[in-house]
């Protein structure tokens, strides 16, 4: 059996960085009905004033910053061999607020991505 040894993991959270941020993409598009409502309005100033439309395109922009950090992320593993500590602490700084403001969300999944890249970062620097 494998273990999840430094390499896999430094190759692997910026790819499931990049996993969530195309989740965040599929679950805005295609399990909601809020962008099809905004083209029917018109798509000028719809989301104000929406609190639906107001979390929905928040959540739609959150994936943007999510593919940000994963592929800024996997370039720096692909030029260096190294994964930044930073991925590890912004992915916490987004997850634990988050976790807080908003118990039922997907901020969780932040937080243990943001610890296993602090992890790989920290064995990177040991090695």
């Amino acid at each position: 059996m494998r273990t999840w040894g430094k390499s896999t993991m430094v190759r692997w959270i910026p790819r499931l960085v990049i996993g969530l941020a195309a989740l965040h993409f599929a679950v805005s598009l295609i399990a909601s009905s809020t962008f099809d409502d905004m083209a029917r309005d018109g798509l000028w100033n719809v989301v104000p004033g929406e609190p639906l439309r107001e979390y929905e395109m928040w959540f739609f922009l959150a994936g943007f910053g999510l593919l940000g950090l994963g592929t800024l992320s996997a370039r720096i593993v692909r030029d260096t061999g190294r994964l930044p500590a930073q991925l590890g602490w912004y992915l916490l700084a987004i997850g634990v607020p988050l976790q807080i403001l908003y118990p039922v969300s997907g901020a969780p999944g932040l937080i243990v991505l943001g610890v296993l890249a602090l992890i790989a970062a920290r064995r990177d620097v040991a090695a």
